[in-house]
């Protein structure tokens, strides 16, 4: 259907056909899975936004929803890395305090003797 606004010839879009385009574009989001991979792993994580990109490429997903994922993903992969951090800052704090505790001995026993 054209519609002449100002002289020029445009293509009108109904409000039926709005609505109808509306409703098949709700569905389609819809449609995308609830049960996204846990975020557990970095491998889970890469599917999760793999899923979400595809999603996102065909339609299913917002861009807001595709930046709302990514920015969990983000964060849940920030907070992930520091705890693999912490953990190996504490491994190797004990295995200081181990070698300075051998050094320790050694010491006595070299006085000892």
């Amino acid at each position: 259907m054209f519609h002449i606004w100002n002289g020029a010839d445009t293509m009108g879009l109904t409000s039926e056909r709005a609505r109808e385009l509306g409703k098949l574009s709700a569905e389609a989001r819809r449609q995308h899975p609830t049960n996204w991979p846990r975020l557990d792993s970095i491998e889970h994580m890469k599917t999760r936004l793999e899923i979400v990109s595809n999603q996102g490429m065909a339609g299913r997903l917002t861009a807001s929803e595709v930046g709302a994922q990514e920015r969990v993903c983000r964060a849940w992969l920030e907070g992930f890395l520091a705890e693999q951090g912490i953990r190996r800052m504490r491994a190797l704090e004990a295995h200081i305090r181990d070698l300075e505790a051998a050094l320790a001995e050694a010491r006595t026993m070299r006085r000892v003797s």
